[in-house]
């Protein structure tokens, strides 16, 4: 299985040569004013792991135009500590961006807006009760030739808790810096993720990403809950990111 993924990886980074911006954001909550591009896919995938959980999130994503972006995906893991242990799964999520002004750099600040929802299918753990929705904007401002991003979100999320809505607030902002060739330093403060409306909280993270090309990324992170009422307040993350040559 290794020599199976490195080999994968080294394939990946000869065939995927076709060169853009590159602006992926996720595991990080706060996300960019960016779409995938016409005619293009893309998958994101990372593992998130704290002293109690691991969990595997996939993302898949497609533009049909240069300023739209579909996305679809759905997360699943395990717990391994007390009541959580057993394998859970949910998805799918649907999540529509809307491409509005493109970042450029030392230019006004590039806007979209997204917009979707989290079915109420799964099992184990990360069973949704009902429905959630999002919606949020997104702001990046591009500064010196693109080695210095700034990330900006304001949204809300509901969840249904059966007895109730609950209505979060999306607030974020984060910040990708080049270090060296295609290293970049990252880090991000927010409140509220889309993804997750039920547990609304505090929490940052920092970390890097490895731009191969703009078509192969790879990053990791460290985060912590900004409050300290959680047992799993630390965790960590690994991912990846593979944008496929143009379609049509």
């Amino acid at each position: 299985m290794c020599h199976f993924l490195i080999s994968l990886t080294m394939v990946s980074a000869l065939i995927l040569i076709t060169q853009r911006e590159a602006y992926a954001i996720r595991p990080f909550v706060t996300d960019d004013a960016r779409v995938v591009g016409k005619g293009l896919a893309q998958m994101e995938s990372w593992f998130i792991s704290d002293r109690e959980h691991l969990g595997h999130n996939v993302l898949g994503a497609i533009g049909p135009t240069d300023w739209l972006e579909i996305t679809t995906g759905f997360v699943h893991g395990s717990g391994y500590h007390g009541a959580d242990i057993g394998y859970t799964i949910t998805g799918p999520l649907f999540q529509l961006k809307t491409l509005v002004h493109e970042a450029k750099p030392n230019a006004l600040p590039g806007l979209a807006f997204a917009a979707g929802v989290l079915s109420p299918f799964g099992s184990g753990l990360l069973t949704p009760k009902g429905v959630n929705t999002f919606g949020y904007m997104a702001l990046t401002q591009a500064l010196f030739n693109n080695d210095l991003l700034l990330h900006a979100n304001l949204g809300v999320a509901t969840a249904d808790k059966k007895t109730h809505l609950m209505v979060t607030p999306i607030t974020g902002f984060g910040f990708q810096a080049q270090a060296i060739a295609g290293l970049h330093a990252v880090g991000e403060v927010h409140y509220g993720d889309p993804y997750d409306p039920i547990s609304p909280t505090g929490e940052t993270q920092i970390g890097f990403r490895y731009f191969v090309n703009d078509n192969l990324q790879f990053d990791g992170t460290v985060g912590r809950h900004i409050e300290n009422n959680y047992n799993y307040d630390q965790w960590w993350t690994l991912g990846i990111r593979i944008v496929s040559p143009p379609l049509w």
